[in-house]
């Protein structure tokens, strides 16, 4: 029986392969830990800093009354039946949006710190105006023409998902009146926000009443707008270059650069079918009203801890990479490399995404990729010099590994384009790892490493 200690040594390799799987599954879960922490931060600063806003409104809220006689039809003791008449009162409430809603923003951006986290904040200046026109007022009297219609004292409200934000108190302009806001809107399950009290409104007339108000809204990483109107239009300027559009809507144009960006949307109550919101809101669910909205967040230049998950998704195919070639060194050189020189490369290679991620808590994401390969390139050249017997070999070998991570950058920075690229990379490998061992006789060269050992 013969026995092929190269053989052998090709299944310890794998094994270590394999083996190497269990830290780069831990530095998966260590980056997981770290973004938890990292959301932790932000958790912490929206308790002392208001958070993700959404800004709705101004909404006029007409409550009213209604009352009516009713015929109804009751049977007698005796059998006999006779006609009664009730006296119903009914409460309820009209919400009538703007016919026009324009609002100007303009976003100043900070940074606020807990430990090595930052979240970045905001301050928005914001002015609104548009205008009412009371025609569906109108449409719903006359609907009721037949009863009593009692209108309460009207007021106007505007919802702020977190009321903290509103850094001093607006006053109102309605029409040549100035009027002061108070806190609270006014709105079953969606208190937050503010309201003031309107002038009696004309039951036999259509009025239109123009609006003004400006307001200072300060919030964290995300702004939106849900548009109440029949027609709006939103312009904003903000200082973060780094935007994400969210919403049910795009910006109708945009514009971004090192500076900042402008965005630009308009919307109908087509739209936003802002019906069926109200609707909600007249069954007690105003919340929903916060629901449908555009916007933005403010992005981190670059999320460490996702480029750091998609670049240890690579690290397996460096090791395979390395060890080939370590194998080929064995093969064309007569040299015998032992297993915990694999090992050790092995670990080598892993202690790179290590690295990473921990410089890159504290510096710049390309700053900690350089460093980080730098240092494993340079450490495994030097190692890699000694066990191949040749500093020109190690430092070919060390060359190689860099050029490697310098690649496997690029392909992070395309998000876009990452699949097409890190595939296009690995055909490249194999077909140079073809080409250049397509002459090779490898039974020669393996029974020359292989001695044949007798039968026992």
């Amino acid at each position: 029986m013969h026995y092929s200690s190269f053989g052998i040594k090709l299944i310890i390799i794998s094994l270590l392969i394999i083996g190497l799987l269990v830290p780069q599954i831990s530095l998966m879960g260590l980056i997981s830990e770290r973004a938890s922490w990292r959301n932790e931060a932000y958790h912490s600063i929206g308790q002392s800093w208001p958070g993700q806003q959404t800004l709705a409104g101004p909404v006029l809220i007409i409550p009213y009354s209604l009352t009516y006689d009713s015929k109804e039809k009751i049977r007698e003791k005796d059998g006999t039946e006779r006609i009664i008449t009730k006296s119903i009162h009914q409460d309820d409430t009209f919400f009538l949006i703007p016919k026009k809603l324009t609002i100007k923003s303009k976003l100043d951006s900070s940074l606020r710190y807990r430990g090595i986290y930052e979240v970045p904040v905001y301050g928005n200046q914001l002015q609104i105006n548009g205008l009412f026109d009371t025609q569906p007022l109108l449409d719903l009297i006359k609907l009721h023409k037949n009863k009593e219609f009692r209108m309460e004292t009207p007021l106007l409200s505007v919802l702020v998902s977190d009321q903290r934000g509103i850094a001093s108190p607006p006053s109102l302009k309605w029409d040549n009146r100035n009027l002061a806001f108070k806190p609270g809107s006014q709105l079953p399950n969606a208190s937050a926000g503010m309201h003031t009290y309107l002038p009696e409104l004309r039951a036999d007339t259509v009025q239109q009443f123009s609006f003004a108000f400006d307001l200072q809204l300060r919030g964290m990483s995300a702004m939106n707008f849900a548009l109440l109107s029949e027609n709006s239009k939103v312009s904003l300027f903000a200082d973060w270059a780094h935007p994400k559009f969210t919403g049910e809507l795009l910006p109708e144009s945009r514009d971004i650069n090192q500076q900042g960006f402008s965005a630009e949307w308009l919307a109908s109550s087509f739209s936003y079918n802002v019906s069926d919101s109200l609707e909600g809101c007249r069954q007690g669910q105003c919340a929903s009203l916060l629901n449908r909205a555009v916007g933005f967040e403010l992005l981190q230049p670059v999320d460490v801890y996702h480029q750091s998950e998609r670049s240890v998704k690579y690290a397996i195919l460096f090791v395979l990479l390395t060890f080939v070639v370590m194998v080929l060194f064995e093969l064309l050189k007569g040299l015998r490399i032992h297993p915990v020189q694999y090992a050790l490369v092995g670990i080598g290679l892993t202690v790179f995404y290590l690295l990473l991620i921990s410089l890159s808590e504290h510096i710049s994401f390309v700053w900690a990729y350089s460093l980080a390969a730098l240092a494993i390139s340079t450490l495994l050249a030097s190692y890699f010099g000694a066990i191949l017997k040749s500093r020109t070999l190690g430092l070919m070998l060390g060359g190689g590994l860099l050029l490697l991570y310098s690649l496997l950058y690029f392909i992070l920075q395309a998000e876009d384009k990452a699949l097409l690229m890190g595939s296009l990379l690995i055909f490249a490998l194999l077909a140079a790892l073809m080409l250049s061992t397509r002459h090779l006789d490898w039974y020669a060269l393996t029974n020359k490493l292989s001695p044949t050992l007798p039968n026992k």
